[in-house]
């Protein structure tokens, strides 16, 4: 029987707020806030951790002895010596060893499998054509992390396999519903893995495991940040929203699926039914599709928006025009969420993003004429930390996640 993570804890824990909660705090939520300290602020003290904390010395000692003796974490020799000549502190990380995280992230043309160490450093990447047939796919994919946990087999223990799905997931029933680009259908991604693997899964869409990498991951400017809207531009659209540090799935767990939402009700007809879809403006879908009417005169075809971002840099009018008018769109969009969600920040992830310096100020323009609250207007746009497949690192971090996040404490 597979022991799956425990899903209840969905948070990354924000540390401004542990002094005042933590002298109460059971022994595995107290073990969650050291070993999350511990891999943000690593190598660190014990007399660091408790003055982040709140919690007192000798529940510090307690808890990073048992962690010690774990192998959740290493000392790592002697630190410097003290102004007072005192003994010095014994610096403390995690141990990479400890776990060997497997992450799946999965798109319509190209599936990517990765292995992380404790400490977020991939040791292992494989890519595969993505099959249409999802059983058969799945079960050749567990046979390969089978394969790399006996290559790897230095990692004390495997924790389960993070999985990003470019689509509408269920995280309960562990199934991928339907996707506009990928041609699944009710697939029990979940079972199927687990079943091929002996590993707990965990599954979510690939805009909401970008977000959750951005949170997690993301430059050191988010690091007190706990109310995020991811935008991930790629084939379709579609939105992550991280609220009070943890992801946000609604009540059906669809949450996220702005670039369905129509801002132009008599525009064409969408993928999904619908008329004059977000997506069918702002996605690289859309941006190829505006390129191909532009040269349409002398017949050139660009496939993948990686070409097109390359025309850009060439100076390509056509490309750029095509872009800017996404950007364009983007902001329009965006306008509209931070209206209505009131994020820190807004995260932009994709191809596109590689010409930040040509759509920054189309999204700000439009977004700074179109915003009800004056202080919005200070709503920072940037684009993802992550210069390849944030949905990847998001897919790993669906596993760190479960191993270092607490409950919320309010």
């Amino acid at each position: 029987m597979v022991s799956r993570p425990q899903h209840s804890f969905t948070r990354k824990p924000n540390l401004a707020d542990l002094k005042a909660a933590g002298h109460d705090m059971l022994r595995l939520v107290n073990r969650r806030i050291l070993l999350s300290i511990l891999s943000d602020r690593q190598p660190i003290s014990r007399a660091e951790i408790a003055k982040i904390s709140g919690l007192n010395k000798a529940t510090i000692s307690t808890i990073t002895g048992e962690l010690l003796k774990d192998l959740c974490i290493i000392e790592e020799g002697s630190g410097r010596t003290t102004p007072i000549g005192g003994k010095p502190p014994t610096p403390l990380r995690l141990n990479s060893k400890r776990f060997g995280l497997f992450g799946l992230d999965i798109r319509a043309d190209e599936t990517i499998l990765a292995l992380s160490d404790f400490n977020n450093r991939i040791v292992a990447r494989v890519s595969y054509e993505t099959g249409s047939e999802p059983t058969a796919f799945l079960n050749k994919i567990g046979k390969e992390m089978r394969k790399l946990r006996t290559k790897h087999d230095s990692f004390i223990e495997f924790p389960g396999i993070g999985v990003s799905l470019p689509g509408v997931v269920d995280n309960h029933t562990g199934k991928f519903l339907l996707s506009v680009v990928l041609p699944w259908r009710d697939v029990p991604v979940v079972h199927l893995l687990e079943k091929a693997t002996s590993l707990p899964v965990i599954i979510d869409n690939s805009a909401r495991c970008s977000a959750l990498a951005e949170i997690w991951h993301g430059k050191t400017q988010y690091a007190h940040v706990r109310n995020l809207l991811y935008v991930s531009v790629s084939t379709g659209l579609a939105c992550g929203i991280v609220i009070d540090g943890g992801l946000y799935r609604g009540g059906n767990n669809t949450a996220g699926q702005f670039g369905h939402i129509p801002i132009d009700l008599n525009g064409n007809e969408c993928r999904c039914g619908q008329r004059g879809c977000w997506d069918l403006y702002a996605s690289d879908k859309a941006t190829l599709k505006r390129y191909a009417e532009l040269r349409r005169t002398n017949g050139k075809r660009i496939s993948t928006m990686r070409k097109l971002v390359e025309l850009v840099d060439a100076g390509d009018q056509a490309a750029t025009e095509a872009v800017r008018e996404t950007a364009r769109y983007l902001g329009i969009g965006i306008t509209g969420l931070i209206n209505g969600l009131d994020p820190e920040v807004v995260v932009i992830g994709g191809e596109i993003t590689k010409v930040w310096g040509l759509i920054e100020p189309f999204i700000v323009e439009e977004t700074k004429r179109n915003l009800l609250a004056p202080r919005s207007h200070s709503v920072p746009i940037r684009p993802s930390a992550f210069e390849v497949r944030p949905s990847l690192k998001g897919a790993l971090t669906l596993i760190q996640n479960s191993l270092l996040s607490v409950p919320h404490m309010g």
